[in-house]
């Protein structure tokens, strides 16, 4: 991860969660939007407006000039935006953010709520240009879907180390509970047979203090 992303990124998690990694969907997919936004409203209108004299008299130049400035804001606005569509994977849960300049949507899913995470390609060019779906499903017949997500594997690894990591420490943690339930019950068994063994010793030696005695009548 680079810096913009733990900085950025870090503000949609909660304090006591730890970023791992942040998966982004595929460059192809904002490429492809970019050329066709960038086609229609800037090469076009360029051209239709440099070779029409009719244009240029109709319309000032100025105004071209301000119309393609709004489309290169336009155009960066997209380019954030894509790149701030992510999933966010911490040690606590994965987090869907879907980011937009006036606020931004997001969901969660902890990892004990997931049933399994798999990744598809829909495509042949899917698989030439390395982008597949990634899905998670939940225990509720739910899913979160990372469309066209590059580098899914990565995301697939984390997740499933860390799923198996939490049933790894609850199995020691019930394996703990066991082993000090059972050292209680030896624990309460040694302290009991220290008491009768003490009882024993007292009534033994209180015996002898009887029978040592001259008097003593030996029952028994």
């Amino acid at each position: 991860m680079n810096k913009f992303d733990i900085n950025f990124f870090s503000k949609y998690i909660p304090e006591w969660q730890e970023l791992i990694t942040i998966i982004h969907t595929h460059p192809v997919n904002i490429i492809n939007s970019l050329i066709v936004k960038l086609a229609l409203f800037a090469v076009l209108p360029s051209v239709f407006y440099y070779y029409s004299i009719s244009i240029q008299k109709i319309v000032p130049f100025y105004f071209l000039e301000i119309f393609l400035i709004i489309v290169f804001i336009k155009t960066i606005y997209d380019i954030f935006n894509w790149y701030n569509d992510v999933w966010i994977i911490t040690d606590c849960s994965v987090i869907w953010l879907e980011w937009s300049f006036l606020k931004a949507n997001s969901d969660s899913i902890e990892y004990d709520s997931i049933e399994w995470v798999w990744v598809e390609q829909n495509w042949i060019i899917d698989k030439i240009l390395s982008k597949w779906d990634l899905v998670i499903h939940k225990m509720w017949d739910d899913s979160f879907v990372l469309n066209n997500a590059i580098n899914p594997y990565k995301a697939v690894d984390i997740i499933e180390w860390i799923i198996n990591q939490e049933e790894e420490d609850v199995e020691t943690d019930k394996f703990d509970m066991i082993m000090d339930a059972l050292s209680g019950v030896v624990w309460n068994y040694l302290e009991k047979w220290k008491q009768t063994s003490k009882r024993q010793q007292e009534l033994e030696e209180k015996i002898k203090e009887i029978e040592s005695k001259i008097w003593t009548i030996d029952l028994r």
